[in-house]
Parts: structure tokens; sequence; C-alpha cells
């Protein structure tokens, strides 16, 4: 399960490594796929496609894991702390407070963090961890497969903005979910196809209808909704979908606390206004024109 960039940042200030020299995704090159979007579609028209960040299946995990943790060793210090020997008190404050930090990377923060693709001015609009929109142009992007430095990293489709010299990552951010390669070259072929050839065609290519995200930019998640996703990441494997609930069903109650105390991100005047969608858009699509197809 990939966390990079969630709890511990993407790297900046480094040059390009050589796995994302030979995995480059090149926009103007069709990949022989079937185009999937890994249910990570939020909003789609004719000006822009909103997704979601690749964290978001797995919100509410970092929680599962740390809030418990984090309580039970405040506890501990709390009760008696400062009577134990320096070394230990110390040990102790340390993890607590490493715990008590990871939980707040799931909570308190925003529900996700969206990235629209505008293929009207061929922009791109990040919502960073911090609150604040990235911009950059969809050409000045080098998309690539990223997540190869440990092998415990799932891979995605990375979008650094580099710097002038063409060789230094500035910044990073990814598509809306991580997985295996040939996963993640149907999620960019969604992508790409959607700003390179439209909305008809990436619709035309699905093989079956697309089923968008709740608008999350609206409100918040129910907690229905939160298990849904989570049970997804296997799905069909309804025998594993079962076995795994011992885990799923908790990380969907700590999902809910995750989503709850966090804030709805909402783009910027300036972002709206240069996203404006056509009245007469023919394409225009979130969770109320879904069809759900066996």
């Amino acid at each position: 399960m990939d966390f990079y960039g969630f709890v511990q940042p993407y790297r900046i200030n480094r040059q390009l490594l050589d796995f994302e020299r030979e995995e480059h995704l090149t926009p103007t090159k069709r990949l022989g796929v079937v185009p999937h979007y890994n249910l990570s579609v939020i909003r789609i028209n004719g000006t822009f496609l909103e997704g979601a960040d690749k964290f978001y299946y797995s919100r509410g995990f970092v929680a599962m894991a740390g809030i418990p943790l984090a309580v039970l060793l405040w506890l501990v210090f709390a009760y008696d702390g400062i009577t134990r020997p320096a070394i230990l008190m110390f040990l102790n404050l340390a993890v607590a407070t490493g715990c008590s930090w990871l939980v707040f990377r799931d909570t308190f923060t925003y529900t996700h963090f969206p990235i629209r693709l505008n293929r009207k001015n061929r922009q791109v609009y990040v919502w960073r961890r911090n609150g604040t929109v990235l911009k950059v142009g969809w050409d000045d992007i080098y998309f690539t497969i990223g997540g190869s430095e440990t092998t415990w990293k799932d891979l995605y489709v990375a979008g650094h903005v580099m710097d002038a010299d063409g060789k230094t990552v500035r910044e990073t951010f990814a598509l809306g979910a991580s997985g295996e390669k040939d996963q993640l070259h149907t999620l960019w072929e969604f992508y790409r196809r959607y700003m390179e050839e439209g909305p008809q065609a990436v619709l035309s290519a699905l093989e079956k209808p697309l089923i968008c995200l709740p608008r999350l930019d609206l409100k918040r998640e129910t907690w229905r909704f939160g298990w849904e996703r989570i049970t997804l990441q296997l799905n069909g494997l309804p025998l594993f979908q079962l076995l795994l609930q011992v885990g799923f069903f908790p990380q969907s109650l700590f999902r809910w606390v995750a989503m709850r105390t966090s804030k709805i991100p909402r783009w910027p005047k300036w972002v709206e206004d240069e996203c404006a969608i056509a009245p007469d858009d023919p394409c225009v699509m979130d969770v109320s024109t879904n069809v759900y197809v066996d």
C-alpha cells in the first residue's frame, strides 16, 4: 500500500531516476491498451476532467494504524511516564509524538486532494496538501511511472514539474491510483486520451459506462460509500473481499473519522473562472449520470 507523497513527502530538488526516464509517458503517444479510470473520476465535461488523488481509496488506514497506538502511549505516559528512567520516558514520549503526527496526516486535513485537467487551456490544477493550488501546463509536465525506489512501494503515474534545466524535479503529483504498471498504463491512457482527443474519444473507448465518484467537492462521503470504496480494492475477488472485512470494516470507521474531521477542498474563484463549463456542453457527467451495468 503506497503512502509515498501522503505520509512521506515526494522527493524533490533531485535528478530524474533511470527508471523514470525509461518509463517516460508521452502525452501525444497513444498506448495500445483500453483506457480505464480506476474509479478516480469525480466530474468530466467538455472543459475539464476532475479526479481524486491516488491516496483517496486508502484513506482511514493511517488513522487506524496511528490512533489506537497514540492513545495507548499517551495513557501510559500520563500514568507513569515521569516515574520511569529518563531513557524510557523520552522513548515513550518520542514514539507517542510520532504516532500523533501520523494521525494528523490522515485527519484534520482535506477529504481529498483533487486534480483538475482542463483540455481547453491545457492546464492542470493540483490541490496541494497545504491547501494551495499548483497550476502547470499539461505540455510542461514530465509524466512517468514512479514509485520504484523501494520494493514495497506500489507504482503510480507521476507528474513531475521540472526546473528550467529540464533535469531537476521541482514538484511531483500523482494521478488517481496506484498499482501494477499494466494497470497504470490504462489509467494514464484514460487521462491522456481525454486531454489529447476529447471526452467522447475516451468515453467511447471504455468497456463499460463511466461510473463517477460522489460529488466530493460538495459534501463528505457517507460511511457506507467509504466502506464500499475500501472493499472495491479487491473488485472481482468476492471471497477475499469477505475475508478481509476483518481489516476493511474497522478501516471504514477510521476513514469516517478522517473524513468528518477534514475540510472539503474548494477551488478558488480564479480556477473556476478558467474552467467554466459551456452552457450547451453535451458531455457533462458526474455521479448523477451514473449507469450501473453488471
